[in-house]
């Protein structure tokens, strides 16, 4: 029998496994399919690095300090800030903490004024000390910046495409909670991009685990008593089960309905240029909601040149129309940067439809996994983020080790 299996080889997976191997517990981990990482995942394609996705290491999650040797990584950074479309021209909006010369210089870049730069100052002293990303108050983020009265140009300029990107959700519909939460790591932190792409975390992880104790390739079908069906028709015994899936192979595993609309979802194009930008600086690109077919767009090439190979350049659109096609991608990069539609070369797209999950759709899978005695890893228990799916990775390997030391 193993006594612990994990089934799951993504982020909140490999955690747990990690930490179950640090305190010299037997398991198996088992991957349905032949790569770990779920969306934490890049590909080399036609000498570019690719990743599953546009996404970022952000280095001031408090897991991922713990959890990832990023001191050891060749790390490139973001600028703090973003490009905003102001007047027809892309102007650069830094973050205030870490650029206050440049910020007053280009205040008035995402049509901003000083009212708007005071009330940053007070969202800031509230993030001091320890945020909850989670609490009872029901008022989501679009709420709150209207309460707040930030002006109308900086709200659709820079706070609500920003957020945006982060929720993948236009409407903001997240709890006010989550954007203090993200405002504290992004004034604090640094957003990176790893040498070889954002899926160095999951080799980073799985790097200190046995490769005899990964199986990849073969998946569960059923969930009998102590027991799970492989695809194979391999019956393995399991006395500890750590179900780190995605929400619906959870809900499909314990028998019951995967909720309606419990999803975000995103596409990511990628495009290799010859050109460089004339908006040097390493800043995302935002556009105005509701204006464009993108959510935004970034020179990656600029931020980590490893990206691409030399004398070419990376760029990626990612937007929350899952219809949209390459042709017009390139056709509004075109537009807005004032090039041909031609200087942009189709690399590959990712759809995923399952982005990120909603908060507050998986009770009913949590109270069912609670009842079998079955503990679930993924950041849709917490709420999504790298640190969350780090998190609920440890939180379910520690009751496994807290158990087995009472045994």
């Amino acid at each position: 029998m193993n006594s612990i299996v994990i089934v799951g080889g993504g982020i909140a997976g490999l955690q747990a496994a990690h930490i179950l191997q640090n305190k010299g517990l037997d398991f198996i981990l088992i991957e349905k399919s032949m790569s770990l990482g779920g969306r934490v995942q890049s590909e080399e394609f036609q000498g570019f690095i690719l990743d599953h996705g546009f996404q970022v290491l952000q280095t001031a999650y408090p897991e991922v300090q713990r959890s990832l040797q990023i001191s050891k990584w060749d790390l490139s950074y973001f600028q703090s800030g973003a490009y905003v479309l102001n007047e027809g021209k892309f102007k650069p909006f830094l973050n205030p903490l870490k650029s206050p010369l440049l910020f007053l210089k280009n205040i008035t870049a995402a049509g901003a004024t000083i009212f708007d730069f005071l009330k940053l100052v007070w969202i800031w002293l509230k993030t001091q000390g320890s945020i909850s990303p989670i609490n009872s108050d029901p008022e989501t983020t679009s709420e709150l910046i209207s309460r707040y009265r930030f002006s109308e140009k900086f709200q659709r300029n820079f706070l609500r495409p920003f957020f945006a990107g982060i929720f993948l959700d236009d409407q903001l519909s997240p709890p006010a909670s989550l954007f203090f939460y993200y405002m504290k790591q992004f004034l604090e932190g640094k957003a990176a991009l790893p040498k070889n792409g954002i899926g160095d975390i999951a080799l980073d992880i799985a790097s200190r685990i046995p490769k005899e104790k990964i199986r990849i390739g073969v998946f569960v079908t059923e969930i009998k008593g102590k027991t799970l069906q492989l695809n194979n028709g391999e019956t393995v015994l399991f006395d500890q089960l750590i179900l780190a899936t995605d929400p619906k192979q959870a809900c499909e595993l314990l028998k019951i309905n995967f909720p309606p609309q419990a999803h975000f979802g995103s596409k990511t194009f990628y495009f290799s240029m010859d050109k460089k930008l004339e908006t040097p600086l390493p800043l995302i690109h935002l556009m105005p909601l509701h204006s464009s077919p993108l959510l935004h767009f970034s020179c990656l090439s600029q931020v980590n040149p490893a990206l691409a190979p030399e004398g070419k350049h990376l760029m990626s659109a990612t937007s929350l129309q899952m219809d949209l096609t390459d042709k017009e991608v390139a056709e509004e990069l075109a537009r807005v940067l004032d090039l041909s539609p031609n200087d942009f070369i189709f690399l590959k797209s990712f759809s995923i439809p399952h982005s990120l999950y909603k908060l507050g759709c998986f009770a009913e899978v949590c109270q069912k996994a609670e009842k079998e005695n079955i503990m679930l890893a993924g950041d849709y228990t917490l709420f999504p983020s790298l640190q969350a799916a780090l998190s609920s990775g440890r939180k379910a390997a520690e009751k496994i080790v807290a158990s087995s030391q009472t045994d």
